[in-house]
């Protein structure tokens, strides 16, 4: 567990002698605590404030070989932002990366189970029974995979997640192409980046269209951002139903197309908006349950 002092150090009191941590486990000034849980799992728990509550609980996967803190602590800076908002949040490294042990078994598998102890985990420690799994990149992709695999997640986050070219893609990409300097020295030579959708695992494009339509009938509210970091296969809001059928226009789906914006989010102010988009529409796809009724005023008899 090498990496673990790179985490806020935790508080050298365990915070349930005192009251302030229902969990009872040692916790930063921030609620942060290290779990260990499932075929040798560990990662980081961000639980709400006192009084706050948990409207859902959050699973972010591993955006690539980044282990659990995100690109740039991209990962951090969210879970925090989602915690101070009443999201209790999970950052842990998969199998094989970051302080987790390594999996033998296949890929879908070890997914399968490694989100079934991270859901089980959290449900027990939080209370919650509602589960938003999302990630960057790679981490987008097993994201969608085990929404559909698995009905007790109702809400996915995809940054950079699946798309796929259609003849309008190609369409704009000829034209802006056409307009760019030197282009057609630059046309004659283009070529995709060599190799890199072989780190990628979308499904086909017609078993997608399916597995989509699946999540919206479940009801499942699933959030797009497309960065310039998807110019190679997506380039335009409308692509995304073009590619994807009529489920990409249901009212579960939102979608943000921003081509300013770097992949990594390595900007502050790109991870400040990335964080801003992500609460609004947690905060309104997940709203607060059983909330106290607000007393109504009676008349005097």
């Amino acid at each position: 567990m090498s990496n673990v002092i790179l985490e806020p150090a935790c508080e050298s009191a365990d915070r349930s002698r005192n009251g302030r941590d229902p969990i009872g486990r040692q916790s930063n000034a921030l609620g942060e605590s290290v779990r260990q849980f499932g075929p040798g799992l560990l990662g980081i728990l961000h639980v709400p404030p006192a009084g706050v509550g948990t409207r859902a609980a959050v699973v972010l996967m591993n955006a690539g070989l980044v282990h659990r803190i995100g690109p740039f602590r991209g990962y951090v800076l969210l879970a925090r932002a989602l915690a101070a908002h009443g999201f209790a949040v999970l950052r842990f490294d998969q199998g094989g990366l970051g302080d987790s042990a390594a999996s033998t078994r296949g890929s879908t598998e070890r997914r399968r189970v490694e989100m079934d102890a991270a859901i089980e985990m959290l449900r027990s420690e939080t209370g919650t029974d509602r589960f938003i799994v999302g990630g960057i990149c790679s981490g987008a992709d097993d994201a969608f995979l085990l929404a559909v695999l698995d009905p007790r997640i109702s809400g996915v986050i995809l940054l950079d997640g699946l798309a796929y070219r259609t003849p309008g893609f190609w369409l704009r990409h000829l034209v802006r192409k056409l307009r760019a300097p030197h282009a057609w020295r630059t046309l004659q030579r283009h070529h995709w980046l060599p190799g890199l959708d072989l780190y990628r695992e979308h499904p086909a494009r017609s078993a997608a269209v399916q597995q989509l339509q699946r999540l919206v009938e479940r009801d499942v509210r699933i959030l797009f951002v497309f960065t310039s970091g998807s110019s190679h296969y997506f380039n335009h809001h409308g692509q995304l139903r073009a590619g994807l059928g009529n489920a990409a226009a249901a009212a579960q789906v939102t979608l943000e197309h921003w081509p300013d914006c770097d992949h990594t989010f390595f900007l502050h102010c790109d991870r400040q908006r990335l964080q801003q988009r992500v609460l609004a529409w947690a905060q309104s796809e997940f709203p607060r349950i059983n909330a106290a009724p607000i007393p109504v005023a009676r008349p005097a008899p």
